[in-house]
């Protein structure tokens, strides 16, 4: 028997804020989608296998460009937090930043941190960057999970700080 799961996780950007008292809003723009299909080709050793652990979008899985800020001394924030449609509970969903974009300056992010449901700071920097890339990675398949279609939707929110 071939057990399929179809994991597809979408990416949702351009939301933005601005604290009380600034003048304009800084803009973000995240693109980029992975869809993930586990299958017999997927078991550990074979046939009476269990699943492989962890499944790695590519690396430019995301795209994110940071624009109408108000030049090097404007600092901002990326928070990023996910909406599950229908996700297992055993699923966990991490994020890295694989690279550092053009213009500007970025710190933090580099090492995988888990997307949850609540919002958590991702990276930051200062200036309009464009181009930096994420990465996704799931764990938590396990072959005992029921075969369904999973999904769940990433935001990314830019805070001017």
């Amino acid at each position: 028997m071939k057990k399929n799961f179809a994991i597809l996780i979408l990416i949702f950007g351009i939301i933005f804020f601005t604290p009380a008292g600034k003048a304009k809003a800084i803009n973000l723009t995240a693109v980029g989608s992975w869809s993930r299909s586990i299958t017999s080709d997927d078991l550990a050793a074979g046939a009476g296998s269990e699943l492989k652990g962890d499944y790695e979008s590519a690396v430019d899985a995301v795209s994110i460009d940071i624009s109408a800020t108000a030049g090097a001394s404007d600092s901002w924030r990326i928070d990023v937090k996910k909406v599950d449609a229908n996700w297992h509970g055993d699923f966990i969903l991490y994020i890295k930043r694989t690279s550092n974009g053009t213009g500007g300056s970025i710190s933090g992010g580099i090492v995988y941190q888990e997307v949850t449901n609540n919002s958590t700071s991702f990276f930051s920097g200062s200036d309009d960057v464009s181009g930096i890339k994420a990465q996704l990675k799931l764990s938590g398949v396990l072959i005992q999970i029921p075969v369904d279609t999973y999904t769940t939707t990433v935001y990314y929110t830019v805070v001017d700080i």
